[in-house]
């Protein structure tokens, strides 16, 4: 059996960030764990508000880059893990930079 090739395009960072998505109306509450410079892994609560393919935005509060907003879209739901792909860079320079160091 062969390796399915790896599609992503930038490297996964481990992070700890507090966020808040926004979908419709309602307000959700997790935490990023794994960020790349166009996405992020987030841990939600169960909820049905998460469906594929949904865009929301996202609130990121982080010790490394400070306070951001960007919007994404669902794009992998595993459980209360939420693969979001965001339509602008996710900023992780400083996070790589220092991992480099």
């Amino acid at each position: 059996m062969s390796a399915i090739p790896e599609r992503r395009r930038h490297p996964l960072i481990p992070v700890s960030w507090a966020v808040r998505l926004w979908v419709d109306d309602e307000s959700i509450l997790g935490r990023a764990e794994d960020a790349s410079r166009n996405g992020l892994w987030v841990t939600v609560a169960p909820t049905s508000a998460l469906k594929l393919g949904k865009s929301c935005w996202i609130d990121v509060l982080s010790e490394e880059s400070g306070r951001f907003t960007v919007a994404g879209e669902v794009r992998h739901i595993a459980g209360r893990r939420v693969g979001l792909e965001t339509t602008r860079p996710v900023p992780v320079a400083r996070i790589e930079n220092a991992q480099k160091d």
